[in-house]
């Protein structure tokens, strides 16, 4: 039986799934529920569930994000699921359950399908993810497929503020030899990731009452010049990346933001004070010091002087950096092999978001890829949705890629 006819005769029960997982408000910090259905549900198909507490050290670990919402450190723990079997490399399949709020999408809760399509928040990020993951081990377990690779599989929390779900499981040394990082990339293979790092700038002014306006100094509109350098920082930026390796097709590989402006306090008063704060997106051909270094050259070199003398800058929150493997790794092979083997031809290039990939890098020492069902684009949207189709053709390619040695 192909992969396609199994989903057939058991449609019911994948939809069910899938609608309950994303009806569950599983925000950052409030996983448990969905945590728990998943452990129900997976135990369900010979794997082997865990809670994995996070370990005491890794508020101290530098890739720790603090976030507001946390809950007491004895409830933060990941749902880790062990197969049987294989002597194949030891292979970790990695995804989160947590997702963002809905913002002023309504129905963000309320899954609805349509034309093949699954509408809901966490349908393409990550939830989709999860039901290939499950369609693919009840797939295995009701066709009586043998596993070849040994490894388990990883269900986070805390992704979605940084990564310190997966930051867990590195530090608890779970066993692995090699990632797949499950997220939304159509289909393709990414052994390269761009990094983001977040900054806060702020820039102090003179004020005085607006009828004496000449004799103050306006901080919102020294900002606006702190903004327009940072233009021209990212046209620098994008100069310095062109043609990089697996980043080629894309013509805005890398970003700088500004997200968040706050200034003045009173329309009549000069502005005291003038805060943004935003991202750079970068290539694997720089790193965050790098990164820190040249936004401090901006603006210690600016060259409007009360500037140069009235600015903080900060980085105190999210802090992704960029990795890249070879495309030639055997990780990336044989992945590309299984997806041919079941008639899908990736693409094989880099990743334009930040993901959980990086910590394995460059914290577990481990080779990592980013694979999974569903355009990245639409996450976090009001439009957020999956085909059918997508993870149809996700769960078949990892049955393939777990049942080949």
């Amino acid at each position: 039986m192909k992969l396609g006819e199994f989903f057939s005769s058991h449609r019911k029960e994948l939809t069910q799934f899938f609608k309950t997982i994303l009806s569950i408000r599983s925000l950052s910090g409030r996983e448990k529920e969905v945590q728990e259905f998943l452990r129900e549900k997976f135990s369900h198909l010979e794997l082997r569930p865990e809670f994995q507490p996070f370990p005491p050290s890794i508020e101290s670990h530098p890739e720790y994000i603090h976030f507001p919402e946390a809950p007491p450190f004895e409830e933060r723990r990941n749902l880790l699921l062990f197969w049987e079997g294989g002597e194949g490399r030891e292979i970790i399949l990695n995804t989160h359950c947590d997702v963002v709020g809905e913002g002023d999408w309504r129905e963000a809760f309320s899954p609805r399908e349509k034309n093949g399509l699954v509408y809901g928040r966490g349908a393409v990020d990550c939830k989709g993810q999860i039901t290939a993951l499950y369609l693919a081990f009840l797939a295995i377990k009701k066709m009586g497929l043998r596993i070849k690779r040994r490894g388990h599989l990883q269900i986070v929390v805390e992704e979605e503020v940084g990564g310190n779900g997966t930051l867990a499981t590195i530090l608890n040394r779970t066993p692995g030899e090699a990632v797949i990082v499950m997220e939304p990339t159509s289909l393709d293979i990414h052994p390269a990731n761009r990094g983001a790092l977040w900054f806060r700038i702020k820039v102090k002014g003179k004020p005085v009452h607006m009828g004496r306006k000449r004799e103050g100094v306006n901080a919102i509109e020294k900002m606006m010049e702190v903004i327009t350098s940072l233009g021209d920082y990212e046209r620098k930026l994008l100069e310095e990346s062109k043609g990089y390796p697996l980043f080629e097709e894309y013509p805005y590989p890398v970003q700088v933001n500004v997200g968040m402006i706050r200034g003045g306090s009173w329309p009549s008063m000069v502005a005291e004070e003038a805060v943004i704060e935003g991202g750079v997106g970068f290539l694997p051909n720089k790193n965050i010091p790098l990164i820190k270094k040249e936004l401090k050259h901006l603006l210690d070199n600016h060259p409007d002087p009360w500037i140069r003398n009235n600015y903080t800058l900060e980085f105190t929150r999210l802090h992704n950096e960029a990795y890249e493997i070879s495309p030639q790794h055997w990780l990336v092979r044989e992945l590309v092999k299984s997806a041919e083997r079941c008639g899908h031809h990736p693409r094989v290039r880099g990743f334009i978001v930040s993901c959980d990939a990086r910590l394995f890098y460059h914290v577990g020492k481990l080779p990592v890829v980013v694979f999974g069902a569903g355009d990245i684009r639409l996450a976090h949207s009001r439009e957020e949705r999956v085909n059918w189709e997508d993870i149809i053709r996700v769960a078949e390619i990892l049955v393939d890629f777990l049942t080949h040695d």
